[in-house]
């Protein structure tokens, strides 16, 4: 899926849906001399603009909200999930594969996805609860692929915070703390700049959640749980060491609550182990 979506030219609309709340927005991609260049503008509500060149990332719009950038690694979607083929069905007006994806364990959730069957371009996401209930969807509406947009957004110079495209494992053995249990299935992958030193990311492939520490005199989160959709918060604070911990991500509350209370502060975190 993912080096469906980089080497392709495509251009459409595509819904948001949480809950009963649907957004929509324009995408535009295009690859020009092996990079790749992407415009997602917002459709309704506070215009929104996010244009993005090879890895870099340049959120523009006028609202506090920042836009959020997942970068997955690929450790191995099978080890964690059961994934069965359910068909063919009809998405934005093209021919599409029908996959249903079921965690093997608690600590994560399903998917319904259907891949776009001549490029293998996702067209459409349903994540899915415990129980059964869809908590996101992601769909296409119409799409256009092929011949390259005429022109795209020049990428602007913005104070928000830019990916990497490679984990700084150097930087991360120095970090005073690392959680003492993620998922079986979860690996490490890259986190943002400049809060590399706050913060770690892991992936099953799917799923992304994401530990963020700080202090607890300066914060102003609170303790305890939120949710939007698919994407939970858990934060608990560690008194003794004056942090307040956060892991947010697409998984059960249950497995927010159980990384956030697993971290350990060592001299020396080389020695510590993650738990499976």
């Amino acid at each position: 899926m993912t080096e469906s979506h980089r080497q392709l030219n495509y251009q459409g609309i595509f819904t948001y849906q949480i809950g009963e709340q649907v957004s929509s927005f324009r995408i535009s991609h295009t690859v020009r001399d092996g990079k790749e260049f992407e415009s997602l503008e917002s459709l309704d509500g506070e215009h929104r603009d996010l244009v993005r060149q090879g890895h870099d990332v340049h959120c523009v719009h006028p609202g506090p909200e920042l836009i959020r950038l997942k970068v997955a690694g690929d450790p191995g979607v099978d080890y964690s999930y059961i994934v069965d083929m359910e068909g063919r069905q009809r998405v934005a007006g093209r021919q599409a594969v029908s996959l249903a994806i079921r965690p093997r364990d608690t600590h994560r959730l399903g998917y319904r996805l259907a891949l776009d069957e001549q490029t293998g371009l996702l067209l459409r996401s349903d994540i899915i609860s415990q129980q059964g209930k869809m908590l996101e969807r992601f769909q296409y509406v119409m799409l256009e692929l092929g011949e390259a947009p005429a022109s795209m957004p020049t990428p602007v110079a913005t104070s928000h915070s830019k990916f990497n495209a490679v984990a700084d494992d150097a930087g991360r053995a120095a970090l005073p703390w690392k959680p003492a249990w993620v998922p079986s299935g979860f690996t490490l992958v890259p986190a943002p700049e400049p809060a590399a030193d706050s913060g770690q990311s892991y992936t099953d492939g799917l799923a992304v959640l994401s530990i963020f520490v700080e202090a607890l005199e300066t914060s102003t989160v609170r303790e305890g749980s939120m949710r939007r959709g698919a994407s939970v918060s858990y934060t608990t604070s560690y008194p003794e060491y004056s942090k307040l911990v956060t892991v947010v991500g697409e998984v059960p509350m249950s497995t927010a609550k159980r990384v956030a209370e697993s971290i350990r502060w060592n001299n020396d975190v080389s020695q510590q182990q993650v738990l499976q």
